[in-house]
C-alpha cells in the first residue's frame, strides 16, 4: 500500500465519530429557514433569478430577446450575448435605457418601442433565448397569450424561454404565510402596505370586473396552469410551470421543441 494510499484511508477515518444524527446545515426545501450560514443565507429574488434563468443560459452566441425592458437592469445582465432584442411600451428616452445601459453597446442591444403584441419587427427564427421579468404581470390575459402566439416564428428550435406573471392566487398564499417567509422585522407600515396591494390587485382585476377599463400600470392575474395551458397548445414545450425561485410570482420555463411534435 503506498503512502498516498494511506493518506486517503487515514483521511476517510478522520471523519469517524463527527456529526452524530448527520450533518445537516439547513433545509434546502425552506426558502427563508435559519441555516448555518447566517445572514450569508439570503441573496435577493432578482440575483437568484439572474444566476437560475440568465447566466446558464447566456454566452457570445446567444441571440436574446427581452420583453419589456425598462431601463435595462436585466438587459445588462445579458450583455454577454452576441445579440439583444428589446421590446418597450415606452421610448429608450422616457425609460432612460442608453443612460443606464450604455450607448457602447448599440452594436450589439437592439430598442424597438412597440404599440401591439404582433411581435412584427422581430426576424424570423432568430432568437435561442426570451427573457421577460415584472412585465406580463401588466398586460392584460389576451395580450399575454398573444405575445405567445406570436413569438412562436421568432423563435430558435430549441430556445429556452423564462416568463414572470401575475398569478394572484400565489401572490395571495405567499401573503398569507409572510410572518414564515419573511427575513426581517415586519413593522405595520410594511404590513398595511402589502395588504394595501393585495387588495388594490384584486379590486383592479381585469378578469374580474370585464367591463371596467384598465388602470394604467395595474396588475393581471392569469393563473399558472391558463399559461401552461396556453403554451401546450400553441406547442411549445413547458419546462416547468413555476421555477419556484420566487414566492410571490410564477417564473415559467418554456421551450421551443427542437423537433416538430
Amino acid at each position: 500500500m503506498d503512502s498516498t494510499h494511506e493518506a486517503l484511508e487515514d483521511h476517510i477515518h478522520s471523519f469517524d465519530g463527527l456529526w452524530r444524527g448527520g450533518y445537516w446545515v439547513g433545509d434546502p426545501l425552506d426558502p427563508v429557514r435559519h441555516n448555518d450560514y447566517g445572514f450569508l443565507g439570503y441573496v435577493s429574488v432578482l440575483y437568484a433569478t439572474y444566476h437560475a434563468c440568465i447566466r446558464p443560459y447566456i454566452d457570445r452566441a446567444t441571440c436574446a430577446l427581452e420583453i419589456g425592458c425598462g431601463r435595462g437592469a436585466w438587459t445588462r445582465a445579458m450583455l454577454d450575448a452576441r445579440e439583444i432584442w428589446c421590446l418597450d411600451a415606452l421610448s429608450a428616452e422616457h425609460n432612460g435605457f442608453w443612460n443606464y445601459v450604455g450607448r457602447e453597446h448599440q452594436a450589439k442591444v437592439r430598442y424597438i418601442q412597440v404599440s401591439d403584441f404582433s411581435c412584427s419587427d422581430l426576424p424570423d427564427s432568430h432568437f435561442d433565448y426570451l427573457f421577460s421579468f415584472g412585465v406580463f404581470c401588466h398586460i392584460v390575459k389576451e395580450g399575454q397569450f398573444a405575445y405567445y402566439r406570436n413569438l412562436w416564428p421568432k423563435l430558435k428550435p430549441g430556445a429556452n424561454c423564462f416568463v414572470m406573471f401575475g398569478d394572484f392566487d400565489k401572490g395571495a398564499l405567499a401573503f398569507k404565510h409572510l410572518s414564515r417567509f419573511r427575513i426581517s422585522r415586519l413593522t405595520l407600515r410594511a404590513f398595511l402596505s402589502g395588504l394595501r396591494r393585495e387588495r388594490w390587485q384584486r379590486k383592479h382585476n381585469w378578469h374580474e370586473k370585464e367591463n371596467r377599463p384598465p388602470v394604467s400600470g395595474q396588475w393581471y392575474h392569469v393563473s399558472t396552469a391558463e399559461t401552461a395551458d396556453c403554451l401546450r397548445s400553441l406547442g411549445y414545450e413547458v419546462v416547468s410551470p413555476d421555477i419556484g425561485i420566487n414566492l410571490r410570482d410564477p417564473v415559467v420555463h418554456f421551450r421551443k421543441p427542437s423537433q416538430p411534435c
